[in-house]
């Protein structure tokens, strides 16, 4: 709806919905009737206050007879005050009826029986009941009820049931062509906002079919996803056997000829033929890891939970670390339970300590990576570590989701380039239920921390909780 302003940050909208209730406001059916409701007490009153004005200005009728038509008139102003203070819409929308249909009979009653200019606005009666309540249920037979006992009581006063005061129906010709004309502006203006909020909830109907369309869009283009995801680790899984066997017939013979190089004294062969060698194993050992990767992220990669200890299966990781970056230092928490027994997939865990390594060592060349393990108070593995360039100075430590992502040098064919291992580290992560944390400790110091929890508590997540900034 068009706003109507009233002052800087106001308009016809808010104040209205200021009296609503908030339970109202949040049904969009009951918000348009409540605003019905309160645009008609807000602007009634003052349409229907010029008839008994006119009464007493023009015609000079200064009795009880006015006083009360224009009090039951102004009593409508006290409507919207007590919907804000009660909340109760649906009982002082039936008062409300009420007392407009106390109106009617009353002006008919007193100025006129049948013949009264003000009977048109009897019409108004049956138009604002089913404005304010909906027309089904008891709702409706109420309504209905009221409608026919008000237009009993509107004939028994106006047909002789009752003595009319004496009147000059003369003197109200003119009042009469104003009753219409109050008549006729009341309608039309309920009838302008109700079309705004036809128009208002017709485009609402039209945004909420867009939104179903581009819902129905999204769940097929997530389906299609999915399909192509599932495709894509088929393939991979697929692929698996014919990449492997190759590649190991070539590191196979290889191995072989290098090794009869090397009795023969072939000096000359000899480095070709380590080249080929290990070309052959870092291939083996990149399309290991993204085949790793693509069953993480396909959801077909097992875990394998079995129980064990942070120190026993420290002594395994320092040995492998040690083959990987000789810089490394890998040192226990003293202050950890590292003899209790812990469940978790070990294989995997190793797999994280090897891959985040061998990426940040490639990240910080010719410097040094501390990690610390212990088992925390909660039952959980921390992991930490600490990265450090050649000059001792600490440096950043940052896991990414992308694969091949190398910063210092946009390609990535450089063998043992910083490609896949973090990547492949946090997918391993997020498979265990890992938790990351980048704190800063002591002056410009950084310090990642990794905690594990049980895999008996844990649930296979598509993302991990990561706070790395």
């Amino acid at each position: 709806m068009t706003a109507l302003q009233t002052s800087p940050g106001w308009n016809l909208s808010s104040v209205l919905d200021f009296f609503i209730p908030k339970a109202m406001i949040a049904d969009v059916e009951q918000h348009r009737r409540a605003r019905m409701f309160m645009l008609s007490h807000t602007f009634g009153p003052i349409l229907g206050n010029t008839l008994p004005a006119y009464l007493y200005l023009i015609n000079g009728i200064a009795d009880y007879r006015v006083v009360v038509f224009f009090l039951s008139i102004t009593a409508f102003w006290i409507y919207p005050v007590l919907l804000r203070l009660t909340g109760r819409y649906r009982l002082l929308a039936f008062i409300s009826v009420q007392n407009l249909a106390f109106c009617v009979i009353w002006a008919c009653y007193a100025f006129g029986g049948l013949l009264s200019p003000f009977l048109p606005w009897m019409l108004i009666i049956p138009l604002l009941s089913f404005l304010y309540l909906p027309s089904e249920g008891w709702t409706r037979d109420i309504l209905l009820l009221q409608l026919f006992a008000n237009l009993s009581a509107l004939l028994f006063v106006t047909t002789g049931g009752v003595a009319l005061p004496p009147l000059n129906l003369e003197e109200l010709e003119v009042i009469g062509m104003i009753s219409m004309g109050s008549v006729a502006i009341y309608f039309g203006m309920m009838a302008l906002y109700f079309a705004k909020m036809f128009h208002e909830q017709r485009e609402f109907g039209q945004e909420l079919d867009n939104l179903v369309s581009s819902s129905d869009n999204l769940r097929n283009l997530t389906a299609a996803a999915r399909q192509a995801g599932a495709a894509k680790a088929d393939f991979i899984a697929g692929m698996s056997h014919e990449l492997r066997t190759p590649l190991n017939a070539i590191i196979g013979y290889s191995q072989l000829l290098l090794e009869e190089a090397e009795d023969e004294g072939d000096s000359a062969n000899k480095g070709d033929l380590h080249h080929i060698h290990s070309s052959g194993s870092q291939l083996l050992y990149l399309i290991d890891h993204v085949l790793d990767y693509s069953r993480i992220e396909a959801g077909r990669m097992p875990i394998n939970a079995r129980p064990d200890k942070v120190a026993t299966a420290f002594v395994r990781w320092r040995g492998e670390v040690a083959k990987k970056a000789p810089g490394v230092a890998l040192s226990l928490d003293e202050a950890g339970h590292n003899e209790r027994v812990f469940v978790t997939d070990w294989t995997a865990m190793a797999a994280i300590v090897g891959n985040m390594v061998s990426g940040i060592a490639y990240a910080c060349k010719d410097g040094q990576i501390r990690l610390r393990f212990c088992v925390i108070e909660n039952d959980g593995i921390s992991l930490r570590l600490e990265s450090f360039d050649a000059a001792g100075r600490p440096h950043p430590i940052s896991l990414t989701s992308e694969i091949f992502d190398d910063s210092q040098d946009i390609s990535p064919t450089k063998y043992g380039a910083m490609g896949i291992e973090p990547a492949l580290a946090l997918k391993y992560i997020q498979l265990l239920g890992g938790d990351i944390l980048k704190e800063r400790c002591a002056g410009d110091e950084h310090e990642l921390i990794i905690i594990f929890p049980p895999v008996t508590s844990v649930q296979p997540t598509e993302g991990a909780h990561t706070q790395l900034a």
